[in-house]
């Protein structure tokens, strides 16, 4: 069965159409990814071009300048979309400036018509590298924990690009390839290879927003909203195995929670804001002070925080814990044009063989301790 060039553009529109609009309702449904909305722009583009080009086929300024141009802009914000999906710092500029050149190419073939050849060649480059882009931003610049759903839609690029390869062969070598069978497909499927790779970019990036939002979810599951640390449930789940590791190869490991001093009374004078603007504060402090490679921070409740600190010994724990202490102490925090000041009490334990439970059940001990006897104070539990 043969199709004519308007009889493809149609099918085209009609299934970009399909896809675009699941894709904006999508994105009325999901607000939180600029990506889909991105995307979604970029298949109603996709459409507009399949349509601008099935309706006239002769190599009019419609068909060759806006067509063409169109194409260019979808790649754009495909790859714009991709970026920002994956947290990859791609400024606009740069697709808007390939958009440019691209355009300004055509307007030249408009202009002064090259041979088919020349065009087919060029169309051809200008996929491949919009191709190539978009697969080295997803295989090289996506998180580990999203590379399986990157790597099919990169997958898909990479088909494309290869589709347009074997075209550009088939273009420079016609006393070989000539009506031969590579040919001829590659003619049937010129078309409709472009509608099927719509369909699969729709697929590979729901995945991708899928996985994102899985991912999403299970983050905050485990961290918490205020200070971006891990929560009490995340702590002890990590810690349990950080711990037991330790005590396989007969390493210590040690536990301080701190605990900022009179808090409810800045909650009480200064307001809610000011008692979060404190505590996000205090974990900048700790964290200029320096954490040991693989030590776990988190936000045990409320006003309490604590370390993990994996294979150290107890002297040096101690004199983290005096550094942290002075560390905000000196430090007060800054609300609205004042200052807070804030201090902290610590309590600490070290052992080898105890379990996360117990460890953190015997700095709890040492941290009544110091408040106890009169908080801004590091007490150390040396029962654990």
């Amino acid at each position: 069965m043969h199709f004519d060039l308007f009889t493809l553009g149609v099918i085209g529109a009609a299934i970009g159409i399909a896809i675009s609009i699941s894709f904006t309702l999508l994105g009325l449904v999901l607000r939180g990814l600029p990506a889909l909305r991105i995307w979604a722009t970029a298949f109603w583009v996709i459409t507009a071009a399949a349509l601008t080009q099935g309706l006239n086929e002769n190599g009019s300024l419609l068909s060759t300048v806006v067509g063409g141009g169109l194409i260019a802009l979808a790649n754009a914000l495909m790859l714009m979309g991709i970026a920002i999906h994956l947290r990859y710092p791609l400024r606009w500029r740069w697709p808007l400036a390939v958009v440019g050149l691209f355009v300004a190419c055509q307007v030249d073939v408009y202009l002064s018509p090259p041979t088919q050849t020349v065009s087919a060649l060029m169309f051809g480059g200008y996929s491949v590298v919009w191709d190539a882009w978009m697969v080295w931003v997803l295989l090289w610049r996506s998180p580990r924990d999203m590379r399986s759903t990157c790597s099919f839609t990169a997958l898909i690029f990479i088909i494309d690009a290869l589709f347009y390869l074997l075209r550009s062969v088939v273009v420079l070598f016609p006393q070989l390839l000539a009506h031969s069978p590579l040919d001829e497909l590659l003619t049937t499927w010129n078309y409709l290879f472009g509608i099927l790779s719509s369909f699969l970019l729709s697929t590979g990036f729901t995945l991708m927003l899928a996985e994102r939002l899985t991912l999403d979810l299970r983050r905050l599951a485990r961290t918490d909203g205020l200070t971006g640390l891990l929560n009490r449930s995340a702590l002890i789940e990590a810690g349990a195995r950080l711990v037991d590791a330790c005590r396989a190869r007969g390493q210590g490991c040690s536990v301080l929670m701190f605990d900022l001093d009179h808090f409810k009374s800045i909650n009480d004078n200064w307001g809610h804001a000011a008692g979060d603007a404190v505590l996000i504060h205090f974990v900048a402090v700790i964290r200029s002070v320096g954490l040991p490679r693989g030590t776990l921070f988190a936000r045990y409740g409320g006003e309490e925080f604590m370390l993990l600190l994996p294979a150290i010994e107890p002297a040096r724990a101690a004199a983290l814990a005096e550094r942290m202490r002075t560390a905000v102490a000196a430090a007060p925090a800054v609300f609205e044009g004042s200052r807070i000041d804030i201090t902290t009490s610590v309590g600490g334990a070290t052992a080898v063989d105890a379990n996360v439970e117990q460890l953190v059940n015997a700095a709890d001990v040492a941290l009544y301790r110091a408040k106890h006897q009169g908080r801004n104070q590091v007490a150390w539990n040396s029962e654990a």
